[in-house]
């Protein structure tokens, strides 16, 4: 029997014309209940016994009337029955015999299906048979016909109740609708950390990555941040491949709490498979497979980016690949991970790896004619390392390209006091030395273009071209004598000279080379020279073979007197020439200049062919 017929039935024993039948009790003892919550009666609709005097007609009232009396009692006993079967179901619940309990509920809320009371006893009831939906649309419904402030309480207990669906649905791989139930929770309950955790979870599972981080940053956002919440991190991090994030996470966990075992564990894990990519870098570069080698070293450096010998490994493979910008970035982080502390062996290392690229940039760069971007590199090394004469002598060179020789000149003279007896060093200070004769020479300044070319020679005394334009010099002073025994000198060391064959036919008008070689004055100054060039022994154990250097021999001890009150004389004015270096203008350009590849390295006039050398040594006997 529906409430429809239930309210049918007491209607029709209350309405009685006259008052002829009688009043049915809620309590009457031939009242049963079915099973299904339903009023059942086997007692008939009896009418009552006529009363000896009938009601006159002034006692009778309206339709209306007996109608709202009708109505109100009506309501009086459906509360009564409603509030027993309550009352009955709540003590029914106090003893954990929910499913009577459902029974009571269901007959009160036919009885009186307004009361909001009834439907979340109902729920939970039903909660505790796991019926999640039946009991989500009684709380739902509780709250919709509900104006009063307890209404905050029931949504926060339906909130959880759509998180335990969430993860019934979960246990049975229903991802998408643990999701919904989840997201529902936090719409009736937002900012819990539980249901932003699982929520979380279900969408690792539907692999939504993006929308996991987003979530997971909320949580940073709107919680207090705890160790737990940096391994939650961590472990994403991880799983999606960003290990250095996943590095960093687990270290902060740690700070947070130095007893967390799970980002203990972690760490441990990440160290030991950074350790093993970097063994195995190592064997790939002992095979000579450096490409192999820096796939695996970068692996280590993002599992444990703290580790500084990571980068200095990495960097030394980068340099043998030529790729000198990623060297230096590599030299420069381990610096400022070991935080620019000189007392360590490794700062030691790493600075002298740093200026070694530098340098080697230079070098290529000056190769390929960006001088002065070469010469800022050299700057950077210098900066670092003083005392390495291969730098100021690559700047040198790059400084003599682009024409500020007093800058070479100046470079050239810091190598030389560092190590006094480098050939290489002097070869290039006796280069400079001509090519300033030779600018005096253009500017008709012989004295001072012949005293240029002297101090070229006496810095190395075996090429020809020095002997030649010191000759030319005094050729145009009418010093004849001295012009003569300079290109003999010159022819001595190289016959084959185009220069030296058009200055003789000045010096020596209507002569030939044979002549001129042949006369007594000429075997004189030959054989001094010969001399001269024997007693040049060559001693490789004073010579320092650098980067983009030119030939080199050693100085003659012959010599040294000579040499030495030549150096004395550099060291006076040493203080003028460091004042003009540091004085230079700036050469860089805010863009590099493209010029193409020129002739870098300007080889000294080499000796005489072995076969006019022994001609000449034979002629001069």
């Amino acid at each position: 029997m529906d409430d429809l017929e239930i309210n049918d039935y007491l209607r029709r024993a209350l309405q009685s014309a006259d008052g002829q039948f009688s009043e049915i009790s809620a309590s009457h003892p031939d009242e049963t209940e079915s099973e299904q919550g339903t009023f059942l009666t086997n007692r008939p609709l009896t009418p009552r016994q006529e009363s000896k005097s009938r009601p006159t007609t002034k006692n009778r009232t309206t339709p209306n009337e007996e109608v709202d009396k009708t109505e109100l009692a009506l309501n009086k006993i459906k509360w009564k029955k409603a509030s027993l079967l309550a009352t009955q179901a709540f003590e029914l619940m106090e003893c954990g015999n929910y499913y009577d309990a459902n029974i009571k509920l269901n007959k009160a809320i036919q009885m009186r299906g307004d009361i909001e009371e009834f439907y979340v006893c109902r729920a939970e009831c039903l909660l505790q048979f796991c019926d999640f939906k039946s009991a989500i649309l009684n709380y739902n419904y509780a709250l919709s016909i509900t104006d009063k402030e307890i209404g905050g309480e029931w949504k926060k207990r339906l909130a959880f109740i759509h998180y335990l669906h969430s993860q019934l649905l979960f246990d049975e791989h229903d991802y998408g609708g643990a999701l919904e139930q989840v997201e529902t929770a936090l719409k009736l309950f937002p900012g819990t950390f539980s249901y932003q955790c699982r929520k979380i979870s279900y969408l690792y599972e539907l692999k939504q990555h993006k929308r996991c981080f987003e979530e997971l940053q909320v949580l940073f956002d709107e919680h207090e941040i705890t160790a737990e919440l940096y391994v939650l991190r961590a472990r994403l991090n991880r799983l999606y491949g960003s290990t250095t994030k996943c590095f960093y996470d687990v270290h902060k966990a740690l700070e947070i709490d130095p007893d967390n075992e799970q980002a203990y564990q972690i760490c441990e894990e990440l160290e030991r498979s950074a350790e093993q990519c970097k063994n195995a870098a190592v064997n790939y570069a002992l095979n000579g497979n450096i490409m192999g080698a820096v796939n695996k070293i970068n692996i280590s450096i993002e599992t444990n980016p703290t580790q500084a010998e990571y980068n200095i490994f990495r960097g030394t493979l980068y340099r043998q690949l030529g790729k000198y910008n990623e060297a230096i970035d590599d030299f420069m982080i381990t610096i400022n991970k070991i935080n620019n502390n000189e007392a360590l062996p490794l700062y030691q290392s790493t600075l002298r790896q740093l200026v070694l690229s530098y340098n080697d940039f230079a070098i290529e760069c000056y190769l390929k004619g960006y001088f002065e971007e070469a010469i800022s590199l050299l700057d950077q090394a210098i900066k670092r390392e003083r005392d390495e004469k291969g730098f100021y002598l690559n700047r040198g060179d790059c400084f003599k390209a682009i024409g500020y020789l007093s800058f070479a000149l100046a470079d050239y003279q810091q190598a030389l006091e560092l190590d006094p007896r480098d050939w290489v060093i002097i070869s290039r200070i006796s280069l400079v030395h001509h090519q300033y004769g030779i600018n005096e020479y253009r500017e008709k300044r012989f004295i001072e273009a012949e005293k240029c070319f002297t101090t070229a020679i006496t810095c190395n005394i075996k090429v020809a071209q020095y002997y030649i334009s010191r000759s030319w010099s005094r050729f145009m002073q009418k010093n004849l004598p001295g012009a003569r025994a300079d290109l003999l000198r010159g022819i001595y060391l190289d016959p084959d000279m185009e220069e030296g064959i058009m200055l003789s036919a000045r010096l020596y008008p209507n002569e030939n080379i044979d002549s001129i070689l042949a006369a007594k004055s000429s075997q004189k100054i030959l054989k001094q020279m010969k001399e001269l060039v024997v007693s040049e022994q060559l001693d490789h154990d004073e010579v320092v073979v650098s980067h983009n250097t030119l030939t080199y021999e050693p100085i003659g001890k012959e010599n040294m007197a000579q040499f030495t009150e030549w150096i004395n004389s550099y060291k006076k004015s040493n203080n003028k020439v460091k004042t003009i270096l540091d004085e230079r203008p700036d050469l860089t350009f805010p863009v590099p200049r493209v010029i193409s590849v020129e002739k870098v390295r300007t080889a000294l006039a080499s000796d005489s062919k072995s076969r006019v050398r022994s001609k000449l040594r034979t002629e001069a006997k």
